[in-house]
């Protein structure tokens, strides 16, 4: 809610009325998996779906109720990675304004030291994205052998 639904409202609108876009779970048709390229990390769920907008339009996507996941909580550091993560995500699908150059993707988060004060800490955040499967030419030699 804090990360997903304000990107996806300002910059993808009409995913806006997709309920848990980052629910952890979702099924696709393997001719439309082997087309997406698939961040590593917490981004995977964010550019699914916004790559098969792309790629096949709204009419692609339905969403259904599971009910009720409950998931362990995490800290707020934690939970800033994680939507560091998004955030990478997302913008690597967004156009790159002329001029504009690209920062070495992370968080620094501060931690609090037992003498007073604050020290700061800098975390990578997953960047790597694999490719879409119909591009492997191994994979597409299995799947014509198999």
């Amino acid at each position: 809610e804090l990360v997903a639904r304000p990107l996806l409202n300002l910059h993808w609108p009409q995913l806006a009325g997709v309920v848990q876009p980052l629910g952890g779970e979702y099924a696709a048709r393997r001719s439309l998996l082997e087309r997406l390229p698939f961040p590593v990390g917490y981004g995977v769920e964010l550019g699914t779906l916004v790559d098969t907008l792309d790629l096949c339009g709204l009419d692609a996507i339905a969403q259904v109720d599971v009910g009720v996941r409950r998931h362990r909580h995490q800290d707020g550091q934690a939970l800033g990675r994680m939507a560091a993560a998004i955030l990478h995500t997302a913008q690597s699908r967004l156009p790159v304004p002329p001029g504009v150059i690209p920062i070495r993707p992370g968080i620094t988060q501060f931690d609090r030291v037992p003498e007073g004060g604050f020290t700061p800490r800098h975390h990578a955040v997953d960047t790597v994205e694999r490719p879409p499967l119909v591009t492997v030419p191994e994979y597409m030699a299995a799947r014509r052998a198999a």
